[in-house]
Parts: structure tokens; C-alpha cells; sequence
């Protein structure tokens, strides 16, 4: 049985996006860091549209849409965001580094935390880096596969301003670090562009059926 285009189109294109994106920034050698709670929301806008046809149906307010009309995804839109939103602010404080694997975040991690302690020495098989006089330890974790590393604590650190402060020498020292093999993001992205292909071709085969299809499932 065949999945309707207008579902395809739904659910997989946050998802391409998503993929490119971070095809794109392995492709092209350059290292970003960013905070937990954005790697949380980038990760929610991802995946909306799988929600939207999973969850999202099954749970779909019908007598409020037949009040409402598809104003009644305006409401669930934001009830989505609030969610990603709590996610994103209870979570644990930690920096991800999209770009480059934990054992290439070492040395940076380092040298950005000798900027906060200068007593702060490091631990290459734990990969870890200990700030005694702050009595913080950090690990950098991480799936080596996809070029990703997480900058965990192993202590609640509850204050926002030592994360600003490790984010922003991080992003200074990083710099110097090596890009991984250019194919590692090729490879990514020809994923994500056969699955983009893939959707648009159905959609145009088939571009009838989806403006119903999509006049059908937003308007009901």
C-alpha cells in the first residue's frame, strides 16, 4: 500500500532540511557549537512533521476544528512548540559541536576551560577535562558516525553564565581543529536529496491528489 504524496510531503521534508543541513556543515569543514536547548529545538522542527501524520491525527481535535477550521492548527502548532520549549529548558546544560568527533574536541575543550581555570588539566582516555578551582568536570561525548560531540558536566551547574562563557572560547578554539573527510557529509546529503527527490517526484506525478489531499487534511 502506498503512502499518499501529501503525507510524504509532510513528513519528510523538516526531515531533508534537517539532513542537509547538517550534511552541508560536515561538507564544508566548518565547526558549530551551539547550546543544548537549540540542538533539542533544531532536532523538534525535524521531526513535525512525523508528529503532524502520526500523533497529530490520531489525536486531532475534530470538534474543535469544526468550529475552528484550520485555525485549529495554529493552537496545535503552538502546543507542539511549548512542548519542544519545555524539553529544551529542563534539559541538562551541555554545548554541542556539530562537525568534528570527542576526540578532536579535546584539546579545544582544554584550552577553553584554561581560560576559566588555569588550573584545569585534562584526561586524554576518558576524554575528560577537570577546572579545580571551579570543581566542574567536563566530558566530551559524542557518535563519532555522524561527527557530533557533546559537552557534558558531570556536576549540576545550574548558573547560564559559565555555559556562555566555555560556548564562547569553545567557538574560539575549535576553529584550529581539522574537518573531517569531505565523503563523511557527502554521503548525508545524497541521502537527503534522494528522500527530497523522492518526494518532489511523487508530488508533481501525483499534484492533483495533493492539493486535495492537502485542502482535505487541513481544512476537515
Amino acid at each position: 500500500m502506498s503512502i499518499e504524496p501529501i503525507y510524504l510531503l509532510i513528513a519528510l521534508l523538516p526531515l531533508v532540511a534537517y539532513l542537509l543541513l547538517l550534511g552541508m556543515i560536515r561538507l564544508s569543514g566548518r565547526v558549530l557549537i551551539t547550546t543544548g536547548g537549540r540542538d533539542i529545538a533544531a532536532l523538534g522542527f525535524s521531526v513535525v512533521g512525523l508528529v503532524a501524520i502520526g500523533p497529530g491525527e490520531l489525536f486531532f481535535p475534530k470538534a474543535a476544528a469544526g468550529v475552528f477550521g484550520g485555525w485549529v492548527w495554529l493552537a496545535l502548532a503552538t502546543f507542539y512548540g511549548l512542548i519542544i520549549s519545555l524539553f529544551a529548558l529542563t534539559a541538562r546544560p551541555r554545548l554541542v559541536v556539530y562537525g568534528r568527533m570527542p576526540e578532536q574536541m579535546l584539546l579545544p575543550l582544554l584550552e577553553a576551560a584554561l581560560e576559566l581555570d588555569a588550573e584545569a588539566t585534562c584526561d586524554r582516555e576518558t576524554l575528560q577535562v577537570f577546572l579545580p578551582q571551579l570543581r566542574v568536570h567536563l566530558r566530551a561525548a559524542g557518535h563519532q558516525a555522524i561527527d557530533s560531540t557533546s559537552i557534558e558536566s558531570f556536576e549540576p551547574i545550574a548558573t547560564s553564565v559559565f555555559w556562555e562563557k566555555l560556548l564562547g572560547h569553545l567557538r574560539d578554539k575549535a576553529e584550529a581543529t581539522s574537518p573531517p573527510a569531505p565523503r563523511r557529509g557527502g554521503t548525508m546529503i545524497i541521502v537527503a536529496l534522494t528522500l527530497g527527490l523522492f518526494v518532489v517526484w511523487r508530488a508533481i506525478a501525483e499534484r492533483q491528489q495533493v492539493v486535495e489531499g492537502f485542502r482535505e487534511w487541513l481544512w476537515r
